[in-house]
């Protein structure tokens, strides 16, 4: 608020005054008054005094804080004595007579804000004390001044010099609450126009304690947490070895609280504290404390716990025990050897879950650090097992490969299976190809046994997760021909255990199956007097049996057939009949000139004799279609002409 001393009203001026103009921008012509001010900088509440100096100024009056707007009478003061309460900068305007012509002044004052210096007072160890102050409120004082509150001398500063922070250390007699002040002042300090003060309490710091890592714990795998100690303003920062050095997490916070790391839980992981006073100036770490893994694995009628032991720095001094847990209840009594590694825990039941932990405790300064490991389950296994599989022999059926697993007699539950894995060939990867449920036979119709070799394992599994070691391969025997005259087939077990007593060639024709043993050997060579073309290998090992594939001598002709016979009693060519036929189906059909079937046989060893309804055909021509399918499955047709001779 402005208070103005309004005197009695001034003679109007034979001027136009134009109410829109600035007269202290743009005088338009009005002579220049004449005014001093006892002083330009005041302070909320302070008077300024206004002196006219213009010799031959009249009719002067004054505008304590004028706006530009012309030049309001009503607004005009005779006497310039103003006081002003609000900060701020404020325009006098002196308006006068000069020779009967309008005259016009201006000045401008500042009323200076008191606004109090705002800032904080970190203490620090040793019993120093930071002040940082808010810049934005500093204000426009022309020096501050800062009072330790502990009988120091004041000290005169800069904007400068308390924008960089302010340090100060008190004795050690010094109370431990200090009231720091600082104040702005305007002018200087020994002639102060006027100032603001603000003030704050601080409590002076001790010596930093070491942080304590009370707790550290693998939640998973994936996850562990730290739980510590330390003074409630301290800053802590946690450290994390990796190769061997320790570097900073980057995680911060202050006072006591947990830290939580995403880390592989499954290896040692390594941590401290490191605690700071607020000032940054002292560093103390906490002892380093180290995680725990344990790994759990489950056998028939027993879980086998093992586990690292303990191995932070100065584990020897700070161990104190072990304990393991089972479902989150202690197992067992507690173990006080640090270098224990492995434990058993017989008390398991078929299909249950057991989730077991490692907890060790160790003697720190002030207080314990238990450490826990992350969980590790597993699922019980109680049962019986058989010793071992029994034999298994794999056999080519319908150009297939079959597999017979004989089971062992005992330990044997009704709800077994048996996993049958494949590879090509005996130095292929084995691959599961399929799960028999309560079955010992599998035939591979996926594949097939001319191609190539196949070799198969069976690994059996009981009830319970009990199982026992794949078998040794099996393979099938694949019989092959590079020449017409020679075989050859691989030397890979059909049975397991064990391998081939003897091997045997077996020769199919359209009457007999004959055998040719050969030993061991898997080599053949065919005799220049033999006449079949199918074989295939037999191999035996005691009453296990495996055949081969079948392989077929392609021929040019599989049989002949006569251009003419004479059926005319003789006993010399009297039927007309296929020479050198093996064949398993066998359709022969006599057609006349016409295309009328005259005779039909479908036994191989009974040509035409020339009758037609049991009268002697004549003489001529006749059409004949054989229709034959041999031992290896191939339809072969032919037709032609004959001539009947008699």
């Amino acid at each position: 608020m402005v208070l103005f001393i309004f005197a009695q009203a001034i003679s109007s001026i034979a001027q136009t005054i134009d109410p829109t103009n600035n007269y202290c921008v743009n005088p338009q012509g009005a002579a220049e008054g004449g005014f001093t001010l006892d002083k330009t900088r005041i302070c909320p509440g302070d008077r300024i005094r206004v002196t006219a100096f213009k010799s031959g100024l009249t009719s002067i009056s004054y505008i304590a804080d004028y706006k530009g707007n012309g030049i309001p009478t009503g607004d005009l003061q005779l006497q310039g004595i103003f006081t002003y309460n609000t900060p701020g900068t404020y325009t006098i305007l002196q308006k006068g007579t000069l020779n009967g012509t309008l005259a016009v002044k201006c000045q401008t004052i500042t009323v200076l804000p008191q606004d109090p210096v705002q800032f904080t007072a970190k203490s620090c160890t040793g019993r120093q004390v930071t002040v940082q102050v808010n810049a934005a409120t500093l204000g426009q004082y022309d020096t501050y001044i800062l009072n330790w509150g502990d009988g120091t001398l004041p000290v005169e500063m800069s904007r400068a010099q308390l924008e960089a922070n302010p340090q100060h250390t008190y004795a050690n007699g010094a109370a431990n609450t200090q009231i720091i002040t600082i104040d702005g002042i305007y002018g200087s300090l020994n002639i102060p126009l006027c100032s603001s003060s603000s003030q704050q309490a601080v409590a002076l710091a001790s010596e930093i304690s070491q942080p304590l890592i009370q707790a550290l714990n693998a939640v998973d795998n994936g996850t562990i947490t730290l739980q510590y100690q330390v003074g409630a303003a301290s800053p802590v920062q946690l450290y994390q070895k990796v190769n061997g050095t320790y570097v900073s997490t980057g995680q911060r916070t202050v006072g006591p609280a947990t830290f939580t790391v995403k880390a592989d839980a499954r290896q040692v992981q390594c941590f401290k504290v490191v605690s700071q006073d607020v000032c940054g100036s002292t560093t103390i770490e906490s002892s380093e404390v180290c995680s725990l893994v344990l790994d759990a694995k489950a056998t028939n009628k027993k879980n086998t716990l093992t586990w690292q032991p303990y191995a932070g720095v100065g584990a020897d001094t700070l161990f104190k025990q072990y304990q393991l847990t089972k479902n989150d209840a202690p197992l067992g009594t507690a173990l006080t050897n640090r270098s224990a590694a492995t434990s058993t825990d017989s008390s398991v039941t078929c299909g249950t879950q057991y989730c077991y932990r490692i907890v060790a405790t160790l003697s720190g300064k002030a207080t314990q650090t238990i450490v826990t490991s992350a969980p590790s389950c597993v699922t019980g296994i109680n049962g019986t097992v058989p010793d071992k599989i029994g034999d298994i022999v794999v056999s080519v059926d319908s150009n297939h490969p079959s597999l017979t697993a004989n089971l062992p007699t005992t330990g044997v539950p009704a709800n077994y299976t048996l996993v049958v894995s494949r590879a090509d060939g005996a130095s292929g990867t084995f691959t599961p190809l399929t799960t028999l449920v309560g079955k010992n036979t599998y035939t591979d119709n996926a594949v097939n046994a001319s191609d190539k070799s196949y070799c198969y394992k069976v690994e059996y599994q009981g009830g319970c997760g009990l199982g026992l070691p794949a078998s040794n391969p099996v393979c099938s025997i694949h019989l092959t021909s590079s020449s017409i005259r020679s075989m050859d087939w691989n030397g890979e077990s059909p049975f397991a255990p064990g391998s081939p007593a003897s091997y045997a060639i077996e020769l199919v024709d359209s009457l007999t199956r004959t055998e040719k043993n050969v030993g061991i050997t898997t080599h053949y060579d065919r005799s220049p007097t033999e006449v079949v073309y199918v074989y295939r290998v037999v191999a035996r090992s005691g009453n296990y049996t495996s055949y081969s594939n079948y392989h077929i001598f392609e021929r040019e002709d599989r049989f002949t057939v006569p251009t003419a016979f004479t059926p005319n009693g003789d006993k010399v060519n009297d039927e007309f009949l296929p020479k050198g036929l093996y064949a398993e189906t066998f359709l022969m059909n006599i057609y006349s000139r016409w295309g009328e079937v005259l005779y039909s046989t479908n036994d191989k060893t009974r040509g035409w004799d020339g009758l037609i309804n049991g009268l002697p055909a004549s003489v001529g021509q006749y059409m004949y279609r054989i229709e034959v399918v041999d031992i290896s499955n191939q339809k072969i047709i032919r037709t032609g002409a004959l001539e009947l001779i008699r």
